[in-house]
């Protein structure tokens, strides 16, 4: 104290006064800005009350999963799913794939791949269920999911296109394991997977096929329809498609598009 106040107390006592004098202006400063934050936070609040609440968005279109045949590629569905973005379904709800090893290996080695599959698609849409659109081997694969694994809680509806169904008398490709399958109506897979339903669960599931008369891969023309079916659907006539055009031919994809939404309610 002695040594503060020798020769310096006229300066030390102004600023002490100046320091006195900014902390009431901070302290002021504060409590106005805390006064204005309260008040805004209970602007904010009776604004959220009064606010009516917003209803969920509808869910839409289950996702489509579309899945090609024996050598095919994801490309091939790509028609398929210009078609259906075309129509109205958001392009963040199609989905095309393909395994294992495009369908010419274990087709229930592919059916397991294909319930990983369906399970990203679930998680990545937050959709309960899928639509699987399938085409020639992977028909079956599609089958011996909903049958065998977990497809028939995550499935809404299944859509054949062309398939080998009951096996086909054009089955020269028996190098590929998935042909040697359904190769004939009693392959043990076929048998197997067509018994005691050809249609598993459907009582939780439509099942829609879609043939032609013009299909030489798939033979005799009514192996790709299913006994039980919601419907199965016969292409004739001079326009009716081969069995590597089914899946981009306009009617047939009208058809599919018609019976989705159809069912979409079930």
């Amino acid at each position: 104290m002695l040594f503060a106040s020798t020769g310096h107390t006229g300066t030390a006592s102004a600023r002490t006064t100046t320091r006195r004098a900014a902390t009431r202006r901070r302290l002021l400063s504060a409590s106005v800005a805390a006064l204005l934050t309260t008040s805004l936070l209970g602007l904010a609040s009776q604004a959220s009350a009064a606010a009516p609440r917003l209803a969920p968005a509808a869910a839409g279109h289950d996702p489509v999963i579309m899945i090609p045949g024996m050598t095919g590629s994801p490309a091939n569905m790509n028609t398929m799913k210009s078609n259906l973005q075309t129509n109205g379904w958001p392009a963040n709800r199609l989905f095309t794939w393909t395994d294992s090893s495009s369908m010419t290996q274990d087709l229930a080695k592919a059916a397991r791949e294909l319930s990983a599959k369906v399970d990203q698609v679930r998680g990545q849409t937050g959709a309960d269920k899928v639509v699987l659109a399938t085409w020639s081997a992977s028909t079956l694969a599609a089958r011996y999911y909903i049958k065998n694994l977990d497809g028939a809680d995550k499935v809404s509806q299944y859509i054949g296109f062309a398939g080998p169904q009951h096996g086909t008398l054009n089955n020269g490709c028996q190098w590929y394991v998935s042909c040697q399958q359904f190769a004939s109506p009693n392959t043990p897979f076929l048998k197997a997977l067509n018994s005691p339903s050809e249609v598993p669960f459907d009582d939780r599931i439509d099942y829609l096929t879609i043939r032609s008369t013009a299909d030489i891969n798939a033979t005799p023309v009514d192996t790709a329809q299913l006994a039980g079916a919601d419907e199965n659907y016969l292409m004739s006539g001079p326009t009716a498609p081969n069995h590597l055009v089914i899946i981009s031919n306009a009617t047939a994809l009208a058809k599919m598009r018609s019976f989705i939404s159809a069912h979409e309610n079930d």
